[in-house]
């Protein structure tokens, strides 16, 4: 009986080897459990944080209904199970505690998100002295990757309270996000390459840079100083003010840069503050000119406060959710479509960045095999994926181990807002550049002036300073035709 049990277990062997490899179901392994992602974002008081949220939520519905996350080591799939570290409002007061008790209490396999520059840069240390892969998707200023030996310190002395010389803690950190460098170099330009002509062609563009005194702010300009020097561009920053991150009313600081008469203000500040500054600006100290934003503004909150005082106003963006359809990328128009059927508004900007760091958590867990942080971070650093809903130089998503460590090479846009009465908002379109690398045009339309602008003229100063200017202008005229009168007397003696 048992030699016939052996020789019918060696025919199946036999036949099964003779018709190609049999695929078995890996089982589960006594290690096996969910990969716990810690989502670093402002739930609890951010409009940007809800946006973070709500699209790692949806990525990893997609990604669990699709199978979940392949861990060689378990011999299984896995799900992904988000463990929130709500940062509250991001301030650095409120940005860490969470984070440490993501990665010392529940424990987390890796962490993404973080926002606010300031408060990332912050929770980060969190990360890095306990080893644990970040991929931050927010927090522009470039020093959240930069701060430590492999990018120099990003320009810091190594003894700086922000410097990070723990070189290995600090190759956990990897930024999927544009930096400031990145949008406010698309910025200065255009304003040189398309706005100049129109409105300054026998002059330097007088720009005016208004910023929240934070770690955002102040590296936006520091960043838009830095392109107009380098690139030598025509361009005077006649203006250049902070004001502190609790400010509601922006009246003073905006009538002191009317008075030096800009042709454009840079408004550096997050999308339920810059809507109250542009329309001030424009409503209440009539300062009419052309405002512009950055991309963590193309957020629903955003648009819906600002209304018609939008209309022809600016958004440096990398990713444009509302300028569609149709869309420049076909994945946005999937995203778009299952974001709204979801939660039933448009996503915004940050939540984009979130959705793909999702994606690249599995692809880096797939590739390592397993969940050992080591492992996942040597994976991270060796991605390369197609792009997703953040476009890239080079259709790669892929992390730079150069001196600007551990960041993508993303590209940016400008969008013009455009009023539309019948549906009672704005609507943005692409004006600005005309192609990018690998994916060809995505212009939509002509940069016009918006109604109304007044440049940086005379034009632009209040009636009463426009008063004092007419009558400085009269008395000259009469000093010299008084002189004129004596002249002509002493002549005829």
């Amino acid at each position: 009986m048992q030699k016939k049990f052996l020789v019918v277990i060696i025919a199946l062997l036999i036949v099964s080897t003779s018709v190609g490899t049999v695929s078995v179901q890996a089982q589960t392994s006594s290690e096996g459990r969910s990969i716990l992602v810690g989502l670093v974002a402002p739930v609890s008081k951010s409009p940007v944080g809800q946006d973070m949220y709500r699209a790692a939520q949806l990525a990893v519905k997609e990604i669990n209904d699709a199978g979940g996350v392949y861990v060689a080591a378990w011999g299984t799939r896995a799900n992904i199970t988000i463990v929130l570290a709500d940062t509250v409002d991001d301030a650095p007061g409120n940005a860490v505690a969470p984070v440490t008790r993501a990665v010392t209490v529940d424990n987390v396999d890796l962490l993404i998100g973080g926002y606010g520059s300031a408060g990332t840069l912050a929770n980060e240390v969190v990360a890095i002295e306990n080893k644990v892969p970040y991929i931050i998707t927010g927090a522009s200023n470039q020093l959240v990757t930069r701060r430590g030996p492999q990018a120099n310190y990003g320009g810091l002395n190594s003894t700086d309270p922000q410097a990070i010389t723990d070189a290995e803690g600090m190759s956990y950190v990897f930024h999927y996000c544009t930096t400031t460098y990145h949008y406010s170099k698309t910025v200065v330009e255009f304003f040189a390459q398309v706005m100049k002509p129109m409105v300054a062609a026998d002059r330097p563009f007088r720009l005016a840079i208004l910023y929240r005194d934070d770690a955002f702010g102040i590296g936006v300009e520091q960043a838009s100083k830095y392109w107009i020097k380098n690139e030598n561009l025509p361009i005077e920053v006649v203006a250049d003010l902070k004001y502190p991150t609790t400010t509601t009313d922006f009246q003073t600081q905006l009538t002191e840069i009317k008075g030096t008469q800009p042709d454009a203000v840079f408004v550096v500040d997050n999308p339920d503050r810059t809507p109250t500054i542009v329309k001030q600006g424009l409503n209440d100290v009539g300062l009419k000119t052309v405002y512009i934003a950055v991309e963590n503004n193309e957020d629903p909150v955003f648009y819906s406060l600002l209304g018609q005082s939008g209309d022809g106003q600016l958004l440096e963006s990398k990713f444009a959710p509302y300028a569609g359809p149709p869309f420049y990328l076909p994945a946005m128009e999937s995203y778009v479509n299952s974001f709204k059927a979801a939660y039933g508004v448009i996503p915004g900007m940050m939540g984009a960045d979130t959705y793909d760091a999702f994606y690249i958590a599995k692809a880096a867990i797939e590739s390592a095999g397993s969940v050992d942080k080591a492992a996942v971070r040597a994976a991270i650093e060796q991605v390369n994926l197609d792009d997703m809903l953040i476009l890239t130089a080079t259709g790669k998503i892929q992390f730079s181990t150069g001196i600007n460590y551990h960041e993508i090479d993303p590209v940016t846009f400008i969008e013009q807002l455009k009023w539309a009465s019948s549906g009672g908002d704005c609507k943005p379109v692409i004006v600005w550049p005309a192609t990018v690398p690998k994916v060809g045009t995505i212009k939509q339309a002509e940069f016009v002036l918006p109604a109304g602008y007044q440049n940086g003229s005379i034009a632009n100063v209040s009636n009463t300073d426009s008063t004092i200017y007419i009558i400085a202008a009269v008395a000259v005229i009469v000093v010299i035709a008084l002189v004129a009168v004596v002249v002509l007397r002493k002549r005829k003696k």
